[in-house]
């Protein structure tokens, strides 16, 4: 395995400043009596009492399999590298994303939705699917509504992309893979802090792509808007309340207090 940044510092410098630290391993080596703390006015910094026994402490901690995590599948080499499969920057490299397909009563695509009730494909082959010069794509945020997403009698074949939550980053940039490109994008998903940082990550992604508001949303929000929502979350640090899409949403958000669940609200009628 290997030993995190600061502890690689701390064996070989023979210290380390006490920010970098991770606390639960800290208070480990102080208890061992393997490092101690130094104060300088106001900076900290973690030392190492005697290099040797802390040496011996961390080869045990972090022992050398002699296997290259970099060759290895994702979470097998995140168990290799730090310990557990979560312990990397990504839990895997590729995913699945599971749409339905709304086009020509032969389209193989079209016939996998309609037997199956959904299609899916790995984030890495989404660019081998066949798509039309001229198509639409929906994503959404939850379950309810993709399940319910009908768009059979629409000009325009369509794609409902089911993004589960906070879809992962795999996904989302799978998602500018598909060729040739949608000529509509819109995001369909919870109306809160959440919610809105999910639409900016895929309009990151998607530039075209537009968030659905209904035109009931101000009387929406007035009946069902639930507190609680942002009492749960806090608005991410890139999130940009700029955003011409998202200022309305947020406008109500502040007037009520509240964020909006997308399952009280009807599915576009067209995409």
């Amino acid at each position: 395995m290997t030993p995190p940044i600061w502890l690689a510092t701390l064996l070989e410098k023979g210290t380390v400043g006490h920010s970098a630290v991770n606390r639960k391993i800290l208070d480990e080596l102080l208890t061992l009596e393997l490092v101690g703390i130094q104060s300088h006015g106001t900076r900290r910094t973690v030392v190492a009492i005697d290099p040797v026994p802390l040496a011996r402490w961390a080869a045990a901690r972090y022992p050398d399999h002699g296997l290259d995590p970099e060759r290895m599948a994702t979470r097998q080499g995140n168990i290799v590298r730090g310990g557990h499969s979560k312990a990397g920057r990504s839990g895997h490299s590729v995913l699945s994303l599971s749409f339905k397909w709304f086009g020509a009563p032969n389209d193989p695509l079209s016939q996998l939705t309609q037997k199956f009730g959904l299609a899916a494909a790995m984030s890495d082959r989404l660019i081998n699917l066949s798509l039309p010069a001229c198509w639409h794509l929906l994503t959404i945020e939850n379950w309810e509504p993709f399940y319910r997403a009908d768009y059979s009698g629409q000009t325009e074949p369509v794609m409902v992309a089911y993004l589960g939550g906070n879809a992962p980053e795999i996904v989302i940039e799978a998602l500018k893979t598909l060729t040739p490109s949608p000529s509509r994008v819109l995001h369909f998903g919870d109306y809160d802090w959440d919610g809105l940082y999910i639409f900016q990550r895929l309009q990151s992604a998607l530039p075209t792509a537009r968030l659905y508001v209904p035109e009931d949303i101000a009387l929406l929000f007035k009946r069902f808007g639930d507190r609680q929502l942002l009492a749960r979350q806090t608005p991410k640090t890139a999130f940009d309340r700029r955003s011409r899409d998202c200022r309305p949403i947020i406008q109500l958000m502040a007037q009520h207090n509240a964020g909006l669940e997308q399952e009280i609200v009807e599915l576009p009628v067209s995409v």
